[in-house]
C-alpha cells in the first residue's frame, strides 16, 4: 500500500514495483483516482489522506467526545485518541461510528493499554528495529 500511495506514478515501470501493478489490476478504478491526484506532484495524495484523517479525528470524532462525555480527557495522536480507562468503551464506540460513516466499512480498532510493562516492551522493540536499520 505504501508504494501505491507514497510513489510517483513513473514508479510503476520499476521492477521492484509489482505490489503496485497487481494492485492497479484488481482496483483498476481506484488506482486511476490515485493516479490522477498524483499526476502532477506524488505527495499530493498523502498529504490530502493526512487531511481527512486530521479532520477526522480532530472535527469529528474528538468533537463529538468531547461534546456527548465533557469530562474524558482526550489526546489525539495521529490516527488514535488516548483516554482514561473509564472513558475507553465511549470513545471506541464513537470512533467506531463515525469512522463506519466516513468510509463506509467499520475500521479495525485495537485498544493498547499504557502501562510501565507494555511501555518497556514498545521500547525494546523499537531498539530491535534501530539495530536492523542502522
Amino acid at each position: 500500500m505504501y508504494q501505491v500511495l507514497f510513489t510517483s506514478n513513473q514508479f510503476k515501470g520499476q521492477a521492484e514495483a509489482a505490489p503496485k501493478r497487481l494492485f492497479e489490476q484488481k482496483f483498476k478504478a481506484v488506482y486511476d483516482v490515485f493516479a490522477k491526484i498524483k499526476s502532477k506532484d506524488k505527495s499530493l495524495l498523502p498529504r490530502l489522506l493526512q487531511s481527512i484523517e486530521s479532520h477526522l479525528m480532530i472535527n469529528v470524532i474528538a468533537k463529538r467526545v468531547s461534546e456527548e462525555y465533557p469530562l474524558a480527557p482526550i489526546y489525539t495522536i495521529h490516527d488514535s485518541i488516548s483516554t482514561t480507562e473509564e472513558f475507553v468503551d465511549a470513545v471506541e464506540q464513537i470512533m467506531m461510528e463515525e469512522l463506519t460513516k466516513a468510509i463506509g466499512h467499520p475500521p479495525t480498532i485495537k485498544q493498547e493499554v499504557w502501562c510501565k510493562s507494555n511501555m518497556v516492551k514498545h521500547l525494546e522493540n523499537l531498539k530491535e528495529k534501530s539495530k536492523v536499520v542502522a
